[in-house]
């Protein structure tokens, strides 16, 4: 059975280039799978909490809430203060 700290480490992996691919092209994947790079990150942070070794989970907990912090809440802030000309 694989460790909770490099699942955390491998859904930071996966995220972070599904996530870069689709923001430089977005004709390139569907809206599912801006969901997929939303979905990872959360399952990364909840794996690193129960990770046993600490750098796994220092890399796992900062990795995957940067990931969601540029892909869910900027995002929304930005919508939030958005003025048209």
């Amino acid at each position: 059975m694989m460790k909770s700290g490099v699942i955390s480490i491998a859904a930071l992996l996966i995220s972070l280039v599904v996530y870069s691919t689709w923001f430089f092209n977005e004709d390139l994947f569907s809206k599912s799978v801006l969901i997929i790079a939303v979905a990872l990150p959360i399952i990364g942070i909840i794996t690193a909490l129960i990770s046993k070794k600490r750098s796994f989970k220092i890399v796992g907990l900062f990795g995957n809430t940067l990931v969601l912090f540029w892909a869910v809440v900027i995002p929304f802030v930005s919508t939030l203060f958005w003025h048209t000309p």
